[in-house]
């Protein structure tokens, strides 16, 4: 079944905000195996500018992923997820991410 072409450019209502930790930051670094010490470190982040810890900039995916449910889930879009091959993604940045950040995700 074909998807509907009406939901292409459609925007969902942005998510809850969600507060960047420190910890957060320092888990997905580790994860990732990024030893930056801008990402774990405050006095380092400091260092270059930053006034708290920045994250890694993938780190966005961990929360922009459970946004796309709204998107997935959608019962009017007809998606097979089994059937999906990811193909683009963006983000735009103004600046690093970083710890007490309150971050909300708009999916189109």
């Amino acid at each position: 079944m074909a998807l509907d072409q009406t939901f292409v450019g459609r925007t969902y209502p942005p998510t809850a905000p969600y507060e960047v930790g420190r910890e957060k930051i320092r888990e997905f670094a580790e994860a990732v195996g990024d030893a930056n010490p801008a990402y774990t470190d405050t006095e380092a982040a400091k260092a270059l500018g930053h006034p708290d810890v920045i994250a890694p900039p993938t780190f966005v995916f961990s929360i922009t992923f459970k946004a796309a449910g709204q998107v997935v889930e959608d019962p009017q879009l007809g998606l097979d997820y089994s059937r999906v091959v990811h193909g683009d993604q963006k983000f735009a940045y103004v600046r690093p991410v970083r710890a007490g950040d309150r971050l909300t995700v708009t999916s189109t």
